[in-house]
């Protein structure tokens, strides 16, 4: 049988269907015979009614011109999603082999649950799709795609948060999903399989624990190798074998099947497979326990604030307790009991990798570039945090030949162009930045 690879990505902007160097939509001229790559995309278009709208997708098929159903991604717990977060971003969740055709009509089967958070007040509202009482409720999406041989494609699914509608009477969501082709600022992938083979101490290629086919990852310069065996920490591959368990997270390439890794997690695979991760902004924090208003996680929170214990004691790959604030954006891998968050690992965004040197150890700086030179640009500083003696008007040196871009990348570096960098202070004026991000550049 003549199979395409399919990954299911997730990102934040809208659900859409994309094809990637040589697939599309329209009517199928492309020969079908041999393999292909699909790129999965779920996407969201912001609303601004709310800031966080929470699903769970339990599984995507996608029926090809003959009447053929394949099944792209499926998982009986479900993968729950935060859609506001998914604006121009994907998210890498899984891998499948499937037959090369023109794919015609795709059907997502979502949780019949819904949670809304209101962008001013907070309030949250639990709602469903239907007033069935049935637990998933399925939503019927046409489109085309051709999965031709031997050339990556990608397939996005438009959540249109937009046009979505709440009826307080019934309690009920109307939501709409679109096929666009949109572009992504860029894809951001949490991966979890084997590793298959070490290339070097900067790459390796990676089995989904799905099956399908394999991805080449790259290491990041800022990126942290965890070993949650003995919670050590390491910036290359140097001991990791064929056959360990991973979690990858990173940006992938759908076009070259690359995923260009910022954090690494390698040790016991039942350690990895038992953590739930969240994502968010600190609110309180007191040395010791924490609130967090939740961007991402790998659940539905019970409110948009939850508690975080534990996080004295859990392990960090980059920044510290001590280092911790209120307003930081943080993360942590650990476990969930349905009321608190009980950290394991943590990571402080934009926080310098843990060992490094500095005047002031974590910095947040926005501004408007004013000089650039090679990887150094000069910031007029427009606001800052977690830092004294910078004020608006100062002009700082920022460093950014090893920074992470979050949002955008290097050719928005222009003149004028409106930046927030993170990272660590080298002296009162100057900052190694450790993550970037663009007001608007492109997409953004």
């Amino acid at each position: 049988m003549n199979t395409v690879r399919t990954w299911l990505i997730l990102t934040p902007i809208a659900l859409a269907l994309a094809a990637c160097g040589g697939g599309g939509g329209g009517s199928d001229t492309t020969s079908t015979s041999g393999s292909g790559t699909v790129s999965l995309v779920v996407t969201d278009n912001l609303t601004l009614d709310y800031a966080e709208v929470w699903v769970t997708v339990e599984k995507i098929t996608a029926t090809d011109n003959q009447g053929n159903t394949v099944t792209l991604y499926q998982d009986t717990t479900g993968q729950a999603i935060n859609l506001s977060q998914l604006a121009n971003i994907g998210a890498l969740i899984d891998a499948q082999t499937i037959p090369a055709a023109t794919y015609t009509q795709f059907n997502i089967t979502l949780a019949n649950n819904i949670s809304l958070v209101a962008a001013v007040g907070g309030a949250q509202t639990n709602a469903t799709f239907d007033q069935t009482g049935n637990a998933s409720v399925v939503f019927n999406v046409n489109g085309s795609l051709v999965v031709a041989a031997n050339q990556p494609t990608s397939l996005v699914l438009d959540f249109d948060l937009a046009r979505f509608t709440y009826n307080a009477t019934t309690n009920t969501v109307d939501p709409t999903i679109v096929q666009t082709t949109a572009p992504l600022n860029q894809t951001v992938a949490t991966m979890q399989g084997t590793i298959q083979a070490v290339a070097n101490a900067n790459q390796l290629t990676l089995t989904p624990a799905t099956g399908g086919a394999a991805i080449t990852v790259k290491l990041h310069a800022q990126a942290t190798v965890v070993n949650t065996i003995n919670n050590t920490l390491g910036t290359d591959f140097t001991g990791l074998q064929a056959g360990q368990s991973v979690i990858i997270s990173g940006i992938y390439d759908a076009a070259t099947l690359t995923l260009t890794a910022r954090h690494v997690l390698h040790g016991s695979s039942q350690g990895i497979n038992a953590r739930h991760e969240v994502e968010g902004i600190v609110v309180s924090f007191d040395g010791a326990n924490m609130t967090l208003n939740v961007e991402e996680a790998s659940f539905i929170p019970g409110s948009n604030v939850i508690g975080i214990a534990n996080t004295a004691n859990a392990f960090y790959s980059a920044g510290s307790v001590a280092m911790i604030a209120v307003g930081q954006q943080i993360e942590y891998k650990g476990n969930w009991d349905g009321t608190t968050f009980t950290a394991v690992f943590g990571e402080i965004d934009g926080a310098p990798r843990n060992g490094g040197s500095y005047v002031d150890d974590y910095a947040e700086i926005e501004g408007n570039i004013s000089v650039i030179n090679g990887d150094t640009v000069s910031l007029l500083v427009s606001s800052s945090e977690h830092v004294n003696g910078i004020n608006q008007g100062d002009t700082v040196t920022i460093d950014v030949s090893s920074a992470w871009f979050k949002e955008g990348n290097r050719a928005c570096l222009t003149s004028g162009a409106q930046i927030e960098a993170k990272g660590g202070m080298t002296d009162a004026t100057s900052m190694m930045a450790t993550t970037v991000e663009f007001d608007a550049c492109g997409n953004s």
